[in-house]
C-alpha cells in the first residue's frame, strides 16, 4: 500500500531498495517488447507465467508439508486431548516437538516463501508499470531531472484539466499526455527527449492500450468500461481463493476446523478489489492474469500431486526410515 501511495505522489521514481529490481525487470520487459513487437500485455502474461513456473517447486514442497501435517492430525489431536488444561501447555508443546522429531516433520517449512516471492515480483511489476521512462525505456538522466521535468509539464497539465492540481503517477502522466507535453520536453530537454526517444515513448504508449481501454488510467466508476478491470480482479481472486479452500478442505478435513469462518477467504479478494481502484488498470490486469494462472496451477497440483497420494507415499517413506533406524540401533547394540 505504501508503494502505491508513493507511486502516486509528486515526482516519484520508486523506492530506493527496489530500484535494482526495477532495473532488472525493465531490461527483461524491454527485451520481451522487442521480440513481441511492442505487445505490452503479452509481455506481462509471459512474466506472470514464468513466475508461477518458478514458484511451482516451492508450492509442491508446501503441499508435501501440508500432507505430512494432515497425516499426523490424529496423533496431534490425541496429544491435545491428553493435555486439555492450559497449565500443561509446556508438556503439550514438548510432546508435539517429540512427535515432529520422530516423524522428521517441520511444520514451519510451510512458511511464506511463495507469498514473499510474489510480493517481491509485484514490486518489480509495479516498478516497470509506474516508472517505464526510467527503467523500461531507460531514458538517460531522467531520474536526475525529474523535478525539472515536473516543473515544465505542470502548467500544461493544469491547462488540460482546468484545475490547480498536482500531478499523480508522474511518469504515467507523461505517457498519458505525451502529445501535449512533447514539444515542451523536446525544447527544454533536447539531449534527453530526442526524436528517437520520443518515438519510443509514443510506441510504448500505444502498447498500453488494451481493446480500446487506456491501461495507464486509474479505474473509477465514472469512467465506464475501465471498471471491468477491478471487477474481473475481484472475480478471479474470489475464484482462486474458493478453489484453494475447497481443495484444502477436501484433502485435509481438519482444515474445516482450522478455518472456522470464511472471513479470510473473502478478505484478500475484496482488499485487492479496493486497491485496484487506487492503482492503474495495468496493475489490475497483472492481478487478473496472476489469479487465472494460480487457479490453473492449483488444479494441476491437485490432479497431478493429490495430497492423499502424497500421504500414502510419506507413510511408506517413514516406515522404511523407521525400520532403518531400528536396524542401526540393533547393530550398535551388538
Amino acid at each position: 500500500m505504501n508503494t502505491i501511495l508513493l507511486a502516486s505522489s509528486t515526482v516519484s521514481n520508486g523506492i530506493g531498495i527496489f530500484k535494482p529490481l526495477y532495473w532488472l525487470f525493465g531490461i527483461c520487459m524491454n527485451f520481451l517488447l522487442d521480440i513481441l513487437g511492442n505487445q505490452y500485455f503479452v509481455a506481462i502474461i509471459i512474466f506472470t507465467i514464468v513466475t508461477r513456473l518458478i514458484l511451482l517447486p516451492i508450492n509442491l514442497r508446501q503441499q508435501k508439508t501440508t500432507a505430512k501435517t494432515a497425516r499426523l492430525q490424529p496423533k496431534i489431536q490425541k496429544i491435545q486431548k491428553k493435555y486439555p488444561d492450559p497449565k500443561d501447555r509446556n508438556k503439550l508443546n514438548q510432546e508435539m516437538q517429540d512427535l515432529y522429531a520422530r516423524e522428521g516433520h517441520n511444520p514451519m517449512q510451510m512458511g511464506c516463501g511463495p507469498m514473499l516471492f510474489q510480493m517481491v515480483f509485484l514490486m518489480g511489476i509495479i516498478g516497470i508499470i509506474y516508472y517505464p521512462l526510467s527503467y523500461v525505456l531507460g531514458i538517460d538522466n531522467f531520474n536526475d531531472n525529474s523535478q525539472a521535468i515536473y516543473d515544465v509539464i505542470l502548467p500544461i497539465y493544469q491547462g488540460i484539466t482546468g484545475e490547480d492540481a498536482s500531478i499523480t503517477y508522474f511518469q504515467l502522466n507523461i505517457l498519458e499526455n505525451f502529445s501535449a507535453y512533447k514539444e515542451a520536453l523536446m525544447t527544454n530537454f533536447p539531449d534527453m527527449f530526442t526524436s528517437s526517444v520520443c518515438t519510443q515513448i509514443e510506441e510504448y504508449r500505444a502498447g498500453m492500450n488494451l481493446f480500446g481501454l487506456d491501461m495507464t488510467a486509474v479505474p473509477h466508476w465514472k469512467d465506464g468500461t475501465i471498471v471491468i478491470i477491478p471487477i474481473f480482479c475481484l472475480v478471479t481472486s474470489l475464484l482462486s481463493s474458493l478453489i484453494s479452500t475447497l481443495i484444502q478442505q477436501k484433502n485435509n478435513p481438519a482444515a474445516n476446523q482450522q478455518m472456522g469462518s470464511m472471513m479470510m477467504m473473502f478478505m484478500m479478494p475484496f482488499f485487492s478489489f479496493y486497491i485496484s481502484f487506487r492503482v492503474t488498470a495495468a496493475v489490475g490486469f497483472y492481478w487478473i492474469v496472476s489469479n487465472i494462472i494460480a487457479v490453473l496451477q492449483q488444479l494441476y497440483i491437485a490432479k497431478a500431486h493429490p495430497p492423499k497420494k502424497a500421504q500414502a507415499k510419506l507413510m511408506v517413506e517413514n516406515t522404511i526410515e523407521r525400520r532403518s533406524r531400528e536396524e542401526n540401533i540393533k547393530k550398535i547394540a551388538k
